[in-house]
């Protein structure tokens, strides 16, 4: 199964950020969310604030379509950093939508904190310290009470899904870390997203 790092060159990156309870199968306009999304943690339930992971770092997410097929995405932490930076620069941190439908933006739910974990700077959200490095955060206030209500008491939101429009640039494996006894043998995904993570650590 093939590996493709994202990247932002001449792509309009991430545009939107979507409460979710389960992931969709989604083609060309990338929605990215995990089999299980990360659950949300309330991060202020009298102020009715929800924290969650955004975008994973360095991590291999599966995505399926028409056109590839079954792969997998990495968003490495230089590409999040741009990403980020590049949400805050057109002005995006209150675009919000309910299970990635563009017909339902939500104005009740707005942005009051971003950002990317960092151990070494003390950047690092009790609960979730099984979080890659580099990975991406964000805190939202819920001013809608029944949204609010759904969120805390039943699994209609479990976490936070980022859609966007991205290249792909595809991971190829070095002769270097092929199998010395045959170098020609294409490794097994178990293999290459290993290799692809041990290169990724070693940065």
């Amino acid at each position: 199964m093939k590996i493709y790092y994202i990247n932002l060159e001449d792509a309009e990156g991430m545009l939107a950020i979507s409460l979710v309870a389960d992931p969709a199968v989604q083609k060309n306009f990338l929605c990215f969310s995990e089999d299980k999304p990360i659950k949300l943690q309330l991060a202020n339930e009298a102020e009715h604030k929800v924290t969650g992971v955004v975008c994973l770092a360095d991590t291999p997410i599966y995505r399926r379509d028409d056109v590839k097929g079954e792969y997998y995405i990495v968003f490495t932490k230089e590409t999040i950093k741009a990403m980020v930076d590049r949400y805050a620069k057109n002005g995006l941190f209150n675009s919000v939508n309910l299970e990635h439908n563009p017909e339902n933006f939500v104005n009740s739910v707005f942005m009051v904190e971003c950002f990317i974990k960092d151990v070494d700077k003390g950047i690092s959200p009790t609960g979730f310290e099984d979080v890659p490095n580099g990975s991406l955060f964000c805190t939202f206030k819920v001013e809608d009470e029944k949204l609010w209500n759904e969120i805390v008491n039943t699994d209609h939101f479990n976490g936070f899904s980022l859609e966007g429009i991205f290249n792909l640039s595809q991971y190829k494996l070095t002769p270097t870390r092929q199998p010395e006894s045959n170098k020609n043998a294409e490794l097994s995904f178990d293999e290459e997203v290993t290799s692809l993570l041990d290169e990724l650590l070693a940065k």
